[in-house]
């Protein structure tokens, strides 16, 4: 028997034990699993899982060949294999000792050489001596990209924000004009730095914006004058020249570092010149906290392992397809979009890095919305649906920005949630509360069902202590290396995207389609649209 099967043969016998049942049945659970590691409270107790479950989760990881792949990983060799490469975005967190121990000179130097570059930008434009055209100081940076370069550094802006920016940063993503508009209205463009972010410099909706962007300090400014508020971050920085940038202005990534996991390289530029490299090294601080737990602590005490074996208990063990991830903060509100990339990106796959057809289901659909709010949107199908829907409930214990009343308020949202999903509400409470109210039998006969909550559904809490550069950092990381373990057991390159790429490579088609005189042999349904398009 595998190491899956196992674990399908314990969550099948543990689907008959109801989860509030399991702290009775071992008085330990609680302290077994929960942790608490840099700055951040992990809770998996409320999970499905026995404690044979638990533990046969857990030991996925061993039988897997974890420590292997993750000393791999760790010391620059070749992971990626599909595309050839390492998968080092460990080392942008890393000290210089450390990477020249772990990795060789060439890897030290390359990450130096990017952080020197970055601070010298960043200190320049925010000390003055660095400036737009006209010698104003830069007010607004608009930070163009997509995917992993922009949910990344959209996400750490947002939720750190409070930290009062010196200098405002507008993200465009979407190739919908109305971004851009949104982005640069009320912006003056002589105080105005456009940075274009884009790993290959070649991807249609980041060059589209930027386009328009340069056109917008152009129209404003002179072509002269609008090249000194262009900057570029590329792993392909021969390609940047072409679009009037100057070479001095391009920052660098190498192709080790991909676009998931690019938070950490040149791609949070306008994090840097906003907030200060201060900053950023704070928050490569809290990262490499959670590296360093990850790397070190007993699989059963691993904060990343907790996470990833309750999701392979989940979706292997019980065939539940999706995940919500609810952060009751309203800073980390793009959380659940930042995590769809992560773990849907990597290993929302169904072949080996070797080409077989897995044998197992891999990726679960990850979707949610900051709570609150999505306590009065779609709870009400996660509570009374026969579905059951895993959920992540994230929030920060202490924020500044919050009074006290309030935060308490918030705080026993998440800590009710919690409980609600797992012990849920019976028949026999309904009827009482109809009858509580004063209705009759047969009021209570029709209403008392509805409102039976079945129960019995599980849930982790992450608490950050506050929301600071080091736990977000530290969160970030907690999450890249739980999909990176779930990656390693379910047998998949976790690194590489081929299915990103097909729509890329129809939709290039489609445009010459529309914009040409000729419509290629397309089917009926798609060739309709593009004529109804070209009108």
């Amino acid at each position: 028997m595998t190491a899956l099967d196992a674990l399908k043969t314990q969550a099948a016998a543990d689907a008959a034990s109801k989860i509030v049942d399991q702290f009775k049945a071992d008085p330990d659970r609680l302290s077994r699993m929960s942790l608490d590691v840099a700055g951040i409270f992990v809770d998996v107790s409320k999970q499905s899982w026995s404690k044979a479950g638990f533990d046969s989760a857990v030991a996925l990881f061993e039988q897997a060949g974890l420590v292997e792949a993750r000393d791999r990983m760790w010391t620059g060799k070749e992971i990626n294999v599909s595309e050839g490469r390492a998968v080092l975005h460990v080392a942008l967190r890393d000290s210089d000792a450390e990477n020249q121990r772990l990795r060789g000179a060439e890897i030290t130097a390359d990450v130096k050489t990017a952080r020197d570059a970055m601070k010298a930008y960043a200190d320049g434009i925010r000390a003055g001596t660095i400036t737009g055209a006209s010698g104003k100081k830069f007010k607004t940076i608009v930070h163009i990209g997509i995917g992993g370069s922009d949910l990344g550094p959209r996400l750490v802006f947002q939720g750190l924000a409070p930290l009062q920016p010196e200098i405002d940063v507008r993200f465009v993503a979407n190739v919908d004009g109305s971004e851009l508009a949104l982005a640069l209205a009320g912006l003056d463009p002589s105080e105005t730095l456009v940075i274009a972010v884009s790993k290959t410099f070649t991807t249609q909706e980041t060059l589209a914006n930027f386009l328009a962007a340069r056109d917008w300090l152009i129209k404003a400014l002179g072509e002269e004058a609008a090249s000194k508020h262009l900057a570029a971050v590329s792993a392909a920085p021969d390609k940047t020249g072409a679009f009037g940038i100057p070479a001095d202005r391009v920052f660098g990534f190498k192709d080790w570092v991909g676009g998931r996991y690019s938070l950490w390289s040149a791609v949070s530029l306008s994090l840097i010149i906003a907030l200060g490299y201060d900053i950023y090294e704070r928050l490569l601080a809290g990262a490499h906290e959670m590296d360093q737990h990850f790397l070190t602590a007993p699989f059963p005490q691993n904060a990343p392992i907790l996470l990833a074996a309750a999701q392979l208990y989940n979706r292997i063990g019980l065939d539940r397809p999706s995940r919500a991830v609810i952060p009751y903060v309203h800073r980390l509100r793009r959380l659940a979009a930042f995590l769809q990339q992560l773990e849907m990106e990597s290993n929302g796959k169904r072949t080996s890095p070797t080409g077989e057809v897995l044998e197992t289901k891999t990726c679960p659909v990850v979707f949610g919305d900051e709570g609150t709010n999505a306590q009065h949107a779609f709870f009400q199908m996660l509570h009374q649906s026969e579905d059951v829907v895993p959920l992540e409930l994230i929030a920060v214990q202490h924020n500044p920005e919050a009074t006290p009343d309030m935060q308490q308020k918030l705080l026993s949202n998440i800590i009710a949630q919690g409980e609600a999903f797992m012990v849920g509400k019976s028949l026999e409470t309904s009827v009482a509360e109809c009858e509580k109210l004063g209705f009759d039998a047969a009021r209570t006969a029709q209403i008392a069902p509805q409102k039976v909550c079945p129960g019995n559904k599980p849930s982790t809490t992450v608490l950050l202590n506050e929301l600071t550069p080091e736990t977000l950092g530290a969160l970030l990381a907690l999450y890249e290396h739980k999909t990176f373990a779930e990656g390693i057991v379910l047998g998949l390159n976790s690194f590489d995207q081929w299915g990103v790429e097909l729509g890329k490579t129809l939709g290039v088609n489609v445009l010459k389609d529309i914009t040409g005189d000729v419509i290629a042999a397309h089917d009926p349904s798609t060739t309709a649209l593009i004529k109804r398009i070209k009108g």
